[in-house]
């Protein structure tokens, strides 16, 4: 089978990740209290997220450029521009409320607000967009892979990543009250995120083929690196350790990512 159909092959699986991950605290109460098993799930995640970006997305792309006789780090500045960028989108441009809705952290400030508002308002779909940023972001970097081995262990961080995020928002969207069926079409936004990230990263890649310059192939490469330090960190790390319990758990979950992730190296 070639390359592109693996990639419609885990199009397919993440979206059925994020699909069903997203629905099940919708219809299942005793689901809507989540699980320690997710969160280790996700912490694991987080180490392939972080170890591959930094072990081998951003070391490919920086020999890929020092092969073409940079001097200049430039993979580790596009990786920084990257993660800047995420971090300005997140954590900066997003209003105060949304904010904290986005984050775990803001729980409590989460049920003040569906307590006055109900439905929750516009906030369900800001917590979508939110999500859904850093779906096709993730997806994108998946679509440029041009290395079998590569796209299966960024699909598998995706795969339970999407899984774990979706289950999350599922919680949320249940806990404001809103109409299952607005519900079932966020989640169906949100799924659908990843797989469209995917094809952007496709059509980019044909694009670097067709101009035949390596150095837009490692750009691309050292962006996506910046894009996934940042989700292991800022968004899964910090949002995990924030919440209360089976801290060493999770540490030892996302250590084990890591070091997957440096061991494959010795063959990918």
């Amino acid at each position: 089978m070639s390359l592109l159909g693996v990639k419609l092959i885990f199009l397919v699986g993440i979206l059925l990740a994020g699909w069903f991950g997203t629905t099940l605290p919708l219809y299942s109460s005793s689901a809507a209290g989540g699980g320690r098993f997710m969160s280790w799930g996700n912490a694991f995640s987080a180490g392939i997220f972080l170890g591959i970006g930094l072990i081998h997305m951003l070391g490919e792309a920086q020999e890929t450029f020092a092969a073409m006789g940079w001097d200049y780090p430039i993979a580790f500045v596009l990786a920084t521009a990257a993660f800047a960028a995420s971090l300005l989108f997140e954590h900066v441009l997003l209003p105060e409320p949304a904010h904290a809705i986005v984050h775990h952290h803001g729980h409590d400030c989460i049920e003040e607000h569906h307590a006055e508002t109900g439905s929750g308002g516009i906030y369900p779909y800001v917590l979508v967009v939110a999500l859904s940023l850093h779906s096709v972001l993730a997806g994108l970097a998946l679509g440029t892979q041009d290395s079998f081995s590569n796209g299966a262990v960024i699909f598998a961080a995706i795969f339970v990543h999407k899984a774990t995020a979706g289950f999350a928002l599922g919680v949320s969207l249940a806990r404001t009250g809103i109409p299952r069926s607005r519900s079932l079409r966020l989640a169906a936004l949100f799924a659908s995120m990843t797989p469209a990230g995917i094809l952007l990263g496709l059509g980019l890649h044909r694009l670097v083929q067709d101009a035949n310059q390596p150095y837009l192939d490692a750009a691309v490469l050292a962006l996506a690196a910046g894009t996934f330090i940042y989700i292991a960190s800022l968004d899964i790390i910090q949002d995990e350790f924030l919440r209360p319990g089976s801290r060493f758990m999770k540490w030892l979950f996302a250590t084990l990512g890591l070091a997957l992730m440096a061991v494959l190296a010795f063959w990918i």
